[in-house]
């Protein structure tokens, strides 16, 4: 797994947002706190959420992902670049992303086992 954890986490982190677009809405809308929770079920990794500030922050600079503000003790939303940059060109920029992109503090997104 120790190759995987960024692909793992960012790919469930774009699922999120295709499954909130799918019911219906326009973009993920949620806290840093909501989604590492979801993250953390979805991936069995302990994912927190300076983890998912870590993971925001990189795929916005990487152009894969929109963010916008929601104000002052509202959530952020969160929107793929997909429609923007056209399916392959998208996935082109993913691939890329994860082949240089390291999540710091990696280590910490293994939860300890028994007897770890």
């Amino acid at each position: 797994m120790r190759d995987e954890v960024e692909a793992l986490l960012l790919h469930a982190f774009i699922d999120l947002i295709e499954e909130r677009k799918a019911a219906g809405r326009r973009e993920l809308a949620a806290t840093h706190e909501t989604i590492a929770r979801w993250l953390s079920d979805r991936t069995g990794l302990a994912v927190t959420p300076r983890h998912v500030q870590y993971l925001t922050l990189a795929l916005r600079d990487g152009q894969i992902i929109d963010v916008g503000g929601g104000g002052i003790g509202r959530p952020n939303t969160y929107d793929t670049r997909e429609a923007a940059m056209g399916t392959e060109a998208f996935w082109d920029q993913v691939e890329a992303f994860l082949m240089v992109w390291r999540m710091p503090g990696r280590d910490t997104l293994r939860k300890a086992g028994p007897g770890a």
